[in-house]
């Protein structure tokens, strides 16, 4: 059989240790100085290091500025209208023919004057 002495001895060690880590904890808990908000002021929160700590004040600014769009619109516009000249210029400037290009025909009616058919050169006086 087992000694009973041992195993006294070592259920008295295992409770000495588990007393002392209660009274650790214990300890750090009446070290804090809060535990929720309501343990701190109107103006305080409770922090994670479980201290009271003041609440910031965040002022918020709107800075309110107009911009205009019209340059940029006018711009856009402008842009656009070159573009589709370009692309139709040929169908809005089309090439004007000229009077001398249409009087300068060839003349049917002169004889050259010297001409071939099938077998014989003819020589025109």
């Amino acid at each position: 059989m087992l000694n009973k002495k041992a195993d006294g001895g070592l259920t008295a060690i295992v409770i000495i240790l588990i007393i002392i880590v209660f009274l650790g904890w214990l300890a750090n808990i009446n070290q804090r100085e809060c535990s929720s908000n309501k343990d701190c002021g109107d103006e305080s929160y409770c922090g994670s290091d479980f201290n009271c700590h003041k609440i910031p004040v965040i002022e918020k600014t709107t800075a309110v500025t107009k911009r205009s769009a019209t340059l940029p619109i006018i711009l856009i516009c402008i842009t656009l209208i070159i573009l589709a000249i370009i692309f139709r210029w040929e169908k809005i400037f089309k090439k004007r023919e000229t009077k001398s290009e249409k009087t300068e025909t060839p003349k049917e009616t002169e004889t050259p004057e010297s001409y071939y058919t099938s077998q014989f050169q003819y020589t025109a006086k």
